[in-house]
């Protein structure tokens, strides 16, 4: 087969678009305007398409980042995107990928890159993807998610949540609370109770600066949402709509007025939302790989998660190839087992 790679600018965006979203394994990490955002964050990006003929047919968003030293590594996040449902097409994409990916690596003369992570969208890929790639010391992204059907009617996705789920939505109407979409612009608002959760749950989180680069780079595809009772705001969410999946990507809530059930009234109204919308699936990004182990951080929100009826997605997760092991072995140890 004779593919060749292409970079991807920004003449290209409608059709780079068109083939993540139209890629099971495809996510909005994979995005124009996701590469843009991680570039405000100090990261490089590369979009490199593969062609068959003139038809863009897989490819992938690469980030790089460097260190103040030097030292760099390469990362595709929900990548790469090939045509996995057809192995023989996907190995000769991911042999022109490849090849163009190792491109970027000989750009940095001072040999210092450590290693390709790769962490596909995928619960299974081929076995030449991983050839010579080794499990990475940590995920990136979530392994394992929640994710809902929308494909079912409203009275199916309330009687496939546990019943103390449907009680609580039923107890936040009855509360009078009110949920709405409020613009980007307010991003302080959410912010403001973000900061709340952060240090009530002990978890570290991002910076308002932060969230000003992304609203700046991502507004096409994320909406903002809050739930609130007499102009207090009790639970918000930053959410994105991107290709048939509604992702809840960041999400807080206030530690008042708790029996309100206000979460619970945020996720149904935006459930609600994308099925209106049209979108496919409602993805609570991430959880606990087992629901039972009381000693994993998020064993509280995973156990919320679990309630409304969705089913769990176990990701492969990242993947790396190492380029200079002795600069990989000082990179882990520094950055990713402490």
């Amino acid at each position: 087969m004779n593919y060749y790679c292409q970079h991807i600018d920004l003449d290209n965006k409608k059709e780079w678009e068109e083939l993540v979203k139209n890629n099971p394994a495809g996510g909005f990490h994979q995005s124009f305007d996701w590469a843009v955002f991680k570039q405000s964050t100090n990261w490089q990006s590369y979009k490199i398409g593969v062609y068959d003929k003139d038809k863009l047919v897989a490819g992938a968003l690469v980030l790089k980042f460097a260190f103040s030293n030097g030292t760099n590594f390469l990362y595709l996040p929900e990548g790469p995107i090939l045509e996995l449902n057809n192995e023989k097409k996907a190995y000769w994409q991911w042999r022109a990928l490849e090849t163009a990916i190792h491109s970027i690596v000989s750009l940095d003369k001072d040999n210092k890159t450590t290693h390709i992570r790769i962490e596909p969208r995928a619960e299974k890929v081929p076995e030449f993807l991983l050839h010579r790639f080794s499990k990475a010391p940590i995920n990136l992204q979530p392994r394992h998610t929640e994710e809902i059907n929308l494909d079912q009617t409203q009275e199916e996705l309330l009687k496939n949540m546990k019943q103390k789920c449907r009680y609580n939505i039923k107890l936040s109407q009855k509360n009078g609370v009110q949920v709405k979409e409020l613009p980007l612009s307010e991003i302080q608002i959410f912010f403001n109770l973000y900061k709340d959760t952060l240090k009530r749950n002990k978890f570290d989180g991002q910076s308002l600066e932060f969230f000003k680069n992304y609203i700046q780079s991502c507004s096409d595809f994320s909406k903002l949402f809050v739930a609130y009772k007499d102009q207090e705001v009790l639970a918000s969410s930053i959410t994105i709509f991107y290709g048939d999946r509604v992702t809840y990507l960041y999400g807080a809530s206030s530690n008042q007025n708790k029996k309100l059930m206000a979460p619970y009234a945020l996720h149904w109204h935006i459930i609600q939302h994308a099925k209106k919308l049209s979108f496919k699936t409602y993805d609570f990004w991430g959880i606990a790989k087992d629901s039972k182990d009381e000693n994993h951080p998020w064993y509280g929100i995973t156990r919320f998660k679990k309630q409304f009826g969705g089913t769990q997605q176990n990701f492969i997760g990242a993947y790396d190839y190492i380029i200079n092991p002795e600069l990989y072995d000082e990179f882990v140890k520094k950055h990713e087992l402490n």
